[in-house]
């Protein structure tokens, strides 16, 4: 035959990740763009790492002020607090870009603790000052008994009011104890961002049963909401409404692990679902740029930090819910407009269909989240603009096209499962073909090597599967007269690739 001798190729492994949207810039504000596009230039690192930080730290001011209700009647409400994760290998530049984007908060940060330094030395002076004058009193009042045992007193030795403390208004927060966070908020109804370089160690933190209240307080921080501390030693402390920003980097194999830990049902409460993903691929060959900062990008950036800052509800247009009395309560909030609601609507009931066909849960359960993700994404955006009264058609589609770009980062997330599996088959080739393995092999042989990846049964079964599967090893059962025995080897193509 004229195919006689050939040997067949094993078909090629299927990609560790899926691909990804590249960042919309179109979609970021008129003032974020230019600086985007200058640092992530600079520094050589995707847009990504540069605009994500920036819109989680730009939202958090927004959400200190006001609400959005994504329905024309209902008393929905989404908090325009957004927790995202930017997703990168070590060396990429995750944290330079970061901190950059970054800065503008950090300003505003050290500003309201030089302002609270002032007013702390300023109150302490002011107690020390009337405590000298209460021993002064208490003095005179001695010696005015000494003359009269029946004086009054009583106005002599009133009270002096010292007035309250100073609080200190917080806008980042970094490393601190749940407890310790709700201390903050409740001083800072408002909100925080926290921000973290490295979220990892948050992550297995929260994983422990030890942690069971930390975490479910920082879920409720997500959503937003009252939430109340009882301690013995701190008393109770209670947070009006709960509302708490989060950016932070970690590495793609810890974020992959503990996504596989949560499918397995240890901590399967939904933790990572409620985080934006910017997993963005590496960029290319790396070229040097040496140039100065755009200064004209970044004070127009900076500027519009200042001028969030600076927001109130009232000049926002925001409405804001009566109690029975007619006094004002709960979140000041803003509506769509009626062409973004009607995108809006749009998109959300194609989007319904998309939930319900999502494979697996922890994809479904990202997806679901969005339904908060585009109503504080288009609100940010339209208040970060310049916006106010209700929110725009051009910042709900822009909002959209912010969705679909980390709808697919958040599949890839969610199939990085896949990632872990090639990359071990791959080890399990190189290992085969390098004599490190007997031949035929088991599973056995495999895991019992302790190779990165390949420690865990599981994993080291999906390997195999895959590999069988797309004709690298073929698969031999025998019969031990017990529990049968599977047996590896290499395919003749594989051995000769």
């Amino acid at each position: 035959a004229a195919g006689a001798g050939l040997i067949e190729a094993p078909r090629p492994l299927p990609p560790e990740l899926l691909p990804v949207e590249p960042f919309p810039m179109a979609a970021l504000p008129d003032a974020f763009g230019p600086w985007v596009r200058d640092v992530a230039e600079r520094m050589h690192c995707p847009p990504d790492f540069v605009a994500v930080p920036l819109l989680v730290a730009a939202a958090s001011l927004v959400a200190r002020h006001v609400g959005i209700r994504p329905q024309r009647r209902t008393d929905w409400i989404e908090r325009g607090n957004l927790w995202a994760l930017i997703v990168g290998r070590p060396g990429i530049m995750k944290s330079p870009a970061m901190s950059q984007a970054l800065a503008p908060m950090d300003r505003l940060e050290a500003r309201a603790a030089e302002t609270f330094n002032a007013q702390a030395a300023q109150h302490q002076a002011e107690a020390m000052a009337a405590k000298l004058r209460t021993e002064a009193t208490v003095k005179a009042a001695r010696a005015a008994l000494k003359k009269d045992g029946g004086a009054d007193l009583a106005a002599l030795l009133a009270a002096e009011d010292e007035g309250e403390a100073p609080t200190r208004r917080r806008y980042v927060v970094n490393d601190l104890t749940y407890e310790k966070l709700g201390e903050i908020l409740a001083a800072n109804p408002d909100g925080v961002l926290s921000v973290r370089d490295e979220m990892r160690g948050l992550f297995l933190s929260l994983a422990r049963e030890e942690s069971a209240p930390a975490r479910a307080f920082y879920l409720q921080a997500w959503s937003g909401g009252r939430y109340t501390f009882d301690r013995i030693g701190r008393g109770t402390v209670t947070v009006d409404d709960a509302r708490l920003s989060i950016i932070g980097g970690i590495q793609p194999g810890p974020l992959s692990e503990l996504v596989q830990q949560a499918r397995r049902g240890a901590s399967d409460d939904g933790m990572i679902e409620r985080f934006l993903i910017a997993w963005p691929d590496a960029p290319g060959e790396w070229r040097e740029v040496d140039r100065w900062p755009d200064s004209e990008s970044k004070r127009l950036a900076w500027d519009t930090f200042e001028r969030l800052n600076a927001l109130t509800a009232e000049g926002l247009g925001a409405e804001r819910e009566g109690d029975v009395h007619g006094d004002p309560r709960g979140l000041p909030f803003v509506r769509f407009d009626d062409d973004a609601r009607e995108a809006f609507g749009e998109w959300r009931s194609e989007f319904e269909r998309t939930i319900r066909g999502a494979e697996g849960e922890g994809l479904e359960g990202a997806l679901s989240k969005f339904r908060h993700h585009v109503p504080a994404l288009a609100l940010a955006l339209h208040v970060i603009d310049g916006g106010a009264g209700p929110v725009t058609l051009p910042a709900t589609l822009r909002a959209l096209a912010l969705a679909e770009h980390f709808e697919s980062h958040a599949r890839r997330l969610h199939s990085s499962g896949r990632r872990m599996t090639v990359r071990a088959a791959r080890t399990i080739i190189d290992k085969a073909r390098a004599g490190s393995l007997p031949a035929p092999f088991t599973a056995r042989d495999v895991y019992r090597n302790q190779w990165a990846g390949l420690s865990d049964r599981a994993a080291v079964a999906d390997a195999l599967d895959l590999l069988a599967a797309y004709g690298w090893l073929t698969e031999t059962t025998i019969d031990t007269g017990g529990r049968p025995t599977a047996t590896y080897a290499l395919t003749e193509g594989a051995r000769r690739g």
